[in-house]
């Protein structure tokens, strides 16, 4: 199906004001203080450049993007009245096409953000809240919020096509970089069963399966713990990416293990989608099967999941929300393992569930190596000559309590999950210190940032009430 580009519809803005007259008819209620579900304050990383991915930031309550690079062509108060409702609630509210009701809207300085009505409570009033997205000009939004493996709520909000199809819940969406949990995950699963070596170099092996005869120095090295931490020594090579250098992931994977290595493998981190391309492609030379069906057997299937699918980046089906891409551009054919997955917040949240062992259910990983992945990796140290010029203190730094794991984000003790921005895509997954797991996918370009995008979940939880 070709997408083009297309400016935000009135349609949209009739669809949030209608919504917001229906709640406000049928609810009321006084202002009070809620505090924020589990949300003791954490560092999180301001947003960054290449190098800088997990500098110092500033305190939040909530977990929040930390810093992962964009991945399109140039990068580009107190609360209302609140109830407890009854779990697993499911909200699809579709299109709305009748007559466009008058703004009832909060004036700004009432303590309460413009545009959010303060007598809505409980889900509804996270249901409002992520309309916001839709009015800012993006065409369909859907969340879920978990805990103890089980659903509070799903809500889908928006359109699923250019033809004006109302997206539901259970529909699926492109992921972008969340696809790295379950390319992690899968990789995981074959170090477990023996098959691969965590700290087994695959450099070679890799370049042999891409077609490459000389590798560039330094490549041999390479192992998979060093692709899962992204420190493999690879650039970004974010144009070979995106900008339809190569057609396929193999052709990247060629690409960049016959260039000279930014770094030596096994140091500093830099970011690169190349690194999870190759994993993907190690997942294939080592069982002999495509790396979406190993995917499949070892993570998703055991889940429950059936449906989500690497996706190129103009193949929409049914059940799948359209994403405008500019014409001729092949991204997530180049992406692979590293980026193309389409699933729906559930399916999303049940997989970073999976790796909460305080949960029920079925667990893809042991104990050990979910500590393994989300263990931040560190610099290593500077040689005793370098520290001895460098140093300013006799006291080493504290760890660090946010960073990058094998697969996934950081964002404080005991929370994890992963961002993914692609064009026209905002998704982030958080399972947060207090044991509460949320996944929200966006269609279209606002919010601008996945910073903004957990605030505006952070704000829609507020809004809902304890759960």
């Amino acid at each position: 199906m070709s997408m083009t580009r297309r400016p935000a519809r009135a349609l949209q803005r009739a669809v949030a004001l209608s919504f917001v007259a229906l709640v406000l008819v049928s609810c009321g209620g006084v202002e009070r203080e809620v505090p924020v579900p589990g949300a003791a304050p954490v560092m999180v990383p301001a947003q960054a450049g290449d190098d800088d991915l997990f500098t110092e930031g500033t305190t939040v309550t909530t977990p929040v993007e930390i810093g992962a690079p964009p991945t399109t062509s140039p990068l580009v108060d107190p609360t209302p009245t609140v109830a407890v409702v009854p779990p697993a609630e499911t909200t699809t509210i579709p299109t709305v096409t009748s007559t466009v009701v008058p703004r009832v809207l909060t004036p700004p300085g009432a303590g309460v953000p413009t545009g959010v009505a303060p007598a809505v409570s409980g889900w509804a009033a996270f249901d409002l809240h992520l309309m916001t997205i839709l009015d800012a000009g993006s065409t369909a939004v859907s969340a879920t919020v978990l805990r103890d493996g089980e659903v509070l709520h799903e809500v889908a909000l928006g359109q699923r096509t250019t033809n004006g199809d109302p997206v539901s819940v259970g529909d699926r969406f492109r992921v972008a970089s969340i696809s790295k949990v379950v390319t992690a995950i899968t990789t995981l699963r074959l170090v477990e069963q023996g098959l691969i070596g965590l700290d087994e170099p695959v450099g070679a092996r890799l370049a042999a399966r891409v077609g490459v005869q000389s590798p560039a120095a330094g490549v041999e090295e390479i192992t998979v713990r060093h692709l899962l931490t992204h420190r493999s020594g690879l650039a970004q090579y974010e144009n070979l990416m995106f900008r339809r250098q190569v057609e396929s992931c193999a052709q990247a994977g060629a690409v960049g293990l016959s260039q000279d290595l930014e770094r030596a493998p096994g140091t500093t981190m830099r970011y690169s989608n190349l690194n999870f391309c190759l994993l993907g492609l190690l997942v294939e030379d080592v069982t002999g099967r495509p790396y979406d069906e190993v995917a499949q057997d070892e993570l998703l299937t055991p889940l429950g999941i059936d449906g989500m699918r690497l996706a190129g980046t103009f193949d929409v089906g049914d059940g799948e929300v359209e994403h405008d891409s500019d014409e001729g551009r092949n991204y997530m054919e180049v992406l692979g393992a590293s980026g193309s997955w389409i699933a729906s917040p559930t399916e999303v949240a049940t997989i970073i569930d999976s790796l909460d062992h305080a949960t029920p259910g079925w667990k893809p990983l042991s104990a050990e190596s979910v500590a393994a992945m989300s263990t931040i990796t560190q610099d290593p140290p500077l040689p005793p000559e370098v520290a001895a010029t460098t140093s300013t203190t006799l006291e080493p730094p504290p760890p660090p309590t946010r960073g990058y794991g094998m697969g996934l984000m950081i964002f404080g003790p005991d929370s994890f999950g992963h961002t993914g921005t692609l064009e026209s895509t905002h998704a982030m997954t958080v399972r947060q210190a207090d044991g509460l797991t949320w996944a929200i996918t966006v269609s279209g370009d606002h919010p601008s940032s996945t910073r903004d995008l957990a605030g505006i979940v952070t704000e829609a939880l507020r809004y809902a009430g304890p759960v």
